[in-house]
């Protein structure tokens, strides 16, 4: 006797060896029982998910011989005592049970042909007659209209069972005149129960981890499954394992999806280049690598979202276990971006001519996308950010610790008060902006011959009594109006000169100005002259006297304050001027510094009076020297270079247009 494949041979024979069609095989077991039956029944749903065998059962049930009527139980070939219609029904000879393919019988005339010509004729043996009809989304719409009479009211003893994929396909007329049953696919685990009954009576050494790879892959088919199944023992030995199944059918197993999966997590382009190439040199298909891959990350989603439903991961490759550690560096919003940009790679590769490039490229985009943040989390992030910035919840900490034998210059890095793990995109430590506000004088030691310096410029006696000097009155007037939350930290001049007078009796004014400015919280940095050049601005001064007001200042004017500033920027300017202080309507002193002897622009003085508005007369035909003057007495113009503090390029004649 020839071999027999095993989806023929292990199909089922009984309603109880459906596999996963429970609900429609009850239902027609007591429409049978109770004699209930519709004339006309249309079974959809996937391949391989027993729509045509149903048909054959439902068949066998209604021409069964053991009894007098159509029996729920019908006979098994195999049985001794089965009668001769379940036994043709079975081997497809019957002669009232007609089933063909509507596949290969489209037209009109195969249909007349087929039913419509025989339809009247009583059956020669059995009960009923009865029409299976494979695939019937192909007939035609003359076919299906030929039909329509027929399906609506048969004659007595005939019944209609239609088989089809795409139940879309068929016209609403003909859903309307049959009773419909949707097959769904079957799951994994009654495959994997129906193959390890076939694998115990063939005989077959199977492991358990192959056994489930073999039902992985029938992907809700069971028809798939059992083909598979055939395949693998054709290509293994006396033992079937997993890389066997791997190998025969060209799967992405388990250990290389985890790889993938770990390399994306891990930001490791190199290692999922690696997996492609491992691919490559097995022989496999990169198209179902793609949609096994896909399948994961469908089962890492389901996981995360919906982990206690266990009937959504029945076709997990992995178990619980290793679903949580494999999901646990991801999202959902990161799964389901990769799933997505996945199913576009998979795309392309059905018509790649090159499609390891296409996926390589898809896997590294993959691990790219680990940089990408949500934008409600870029969001919160700059919301925090401009609070600490809004209301200086700033923290200063040593980065660099000094050395007992060699003094190091202290470096001060902003932090903000939320940690670096609520930034929602990678953020290295060394990546933070680390301001170092150096003293530009040095320490205290090499300020004092500095400042020394100044402090005789501005006294020609040169004595060392400094007590009624104007800058030494300036440094005790600004002590005096501190306030706790700027100058907090400030200690009191007579402090500093009773600490100095008892430790070095011989300090100069000069140093304890040095020691008082070394302990200011703000240390002033390197100021070139031309960032010192001011530009009167009645808003900005009006706000930042608002912002003194609320520190505390009352606006009262700083007595010498010009030498005091000079005491603290002279050093910071190449080109060396005496500072100027002017005295508002409110009292409060304004220190600025005036252009230098050769300013990279001309400050406007907007204190003049309003310049003439009158436009200059420009002659019909003028030379250049004539546009030259127009341009540059202009009101319009003078107006704009006086405020962007342009000049004057080129002058041009326009052509008026008519």
């Amino acid at each position: 006797m020839s071999y027999q494949v095993i989806a023929r041979k292990w199909r089922p024979q009984t309603f109880e060896e459906v596999t996963g069609q429970e609900a429609i095989t009850r239902t027609l077991r007591n429409a049978v029982e109770h004699d209930r039956l519709h004339h006309a029944y249309l079974f959809s749903g996937a391949r391989g998910v027993g729509k045509t065998t149903t048909a054959r059962l439902l068949a066998k049930a209604l021409n069964c011989h053991k009894t007098e009527k159509p029996n729920p139980q019908p006979c098994a070939p195999s049985d001794e005592a089965a009668c001769v219609s379940c036994v043709e029904i079975a081997e497809s000879r019957s002669i009232d049970v007609l089933e063909f393919d509507a596949a290969s019988h489209t037209g009109v005339d195969d249909i007349r042909e087929i039913i419509l010509e025989g339809i009247n004729i009583n059956p020669a043996r059995d009960r009923y007659k009865v029409f299976i009809v494979d695939e019937v989304h192909m007939l035609s719409n003359s076919s299906f209209n030929a039909l329509l009479k027929t399906l609506e009211e048969p004659p007595p003893r005939v019944a209609f069972i239609m088989a089809t994929t795409e139940l879309h396909k068929v016209p609403d007329t003909i859903l309307s005149r049959c009773q419909e049953f949707e097959f769904r696919t079957i799951p994994t685990q009654k495959i994997y129960e129906r193959l390890k009954i076939i694998s115990e009576a063939e005989k077959i050494n199977v492991t358990v981890d192959a056994l489930r790879e073999i039902a992985r892959s029938g992907e809700g088919s069971m028809r798939d499954a059992q083909s598979n199944f055939d395949q693998v023992i054709s290509f293994s030995g006396e033992r079937i394992e997993s890389k066997d199944v791997v190998t025969a059918l060209g799967l992405a197993g388990s250990e290389m999806l985890t790889k993938t999966v770990k390399a994306i997590a891990a930001n490791k382009p190199a290692e999922v280049l690696n997996v492609v190439d491992d691919l490559i040199g097995r022989g496999q298909d990169l198209r179902n690598f793609s949609r096994d891959l896909l399948s994961f990350f469908r089962d890492l989603l389901i996981f995360k979202m919906a982990g206690e439903a266990e009937h959504l991961l029945d076709t997990a490759v992995l178990s619980r276990d290793e679903l949580r550690e494999n999901s646990a560096p991801f999202s959902e919003s990161d799964l389901i971006r990769f799933f997505n940009s996945l199913s576009e790679t998979e795309s392309k590769l059905r018509e790649a001519t090159q499609p390891r490039y296409v996926l390589e490229i898809g896997l590294v985009k993959l691990v790219e996308m680990r940089r990408i943040a949500p934008i409600e989390k870029i969001l919160e992030r700059l919301a925090k950010l401009e609070n600490a910035l809004a209301n200086g919840n700033f923290q200063t900490e040593n980065t660099v610790q000094e050395k007992p034998d060699e003094k190091v210059a202290e470096k001060k890095t902003l932090t903000v008060e939320f940690p670096l793990e609520d930034v929602p995109f990678p953020v290295s430590r060394s990546a933070i902006s680390a301001v170092e506000t150096k003293n530009p004088y040095g320490t205290a030691n090499e300020k004092v011959e500095q400042i020394n310096e100044k402090v005789e410029q501005i006294y020609d006696d040169g004595t060392s009594n400094r007590s009624n000097d104007p800058v030494s009155e300036t440094i005790v007037e600004l002590q005096s109006r501190r306030t706790e939350s700027s100058f907090a930290e400030i200690p009191p001049v007579s402090a500093i000169q009773s600490e100095s007078s008892s430790q070095t009796p011989s300090l100069t004014f000069a140093e304890n100005a040095a020691r008082i400015i070394e302990s200011m919280p703000i240390k002033l940095p390197p100021i070139s002259s031309e960032e010192l050049e001011h530009i009167e601005d009645a808003w900005l001064d009006d706000a930042f006297e608002r912002r003194l007001q609320q520190l505390g200042d009352d606006l009262r004017p700083i007595k010498n304050a010009a030498k005091f500033v000079e005491l603290l920027l002279g050093e910071n300017q190449p080109n060396s001027f005496t500072a100027k202080v002017e005295t508002n309507g409110s009292g409060a002193a304004t220190a600025f510094a005036p252009a230098k002897n050769k300013p990279n622009f001309v400050i406007p003085n907007f204190n003049e009076e309003e310049e003439s508005t009158e436009i200059p007369v420009l002659p019909e035909n003028p030379t250049e020297e004539e546009m030259w003057h127009y341009a540059q007495n202009h009101p319009l113009v003078k107006k704009a270079l006086r405020i962007f503090r342009g000049k004057i390029v080129e002058v041009k004649k326009v052509a008026s247009e008519g």
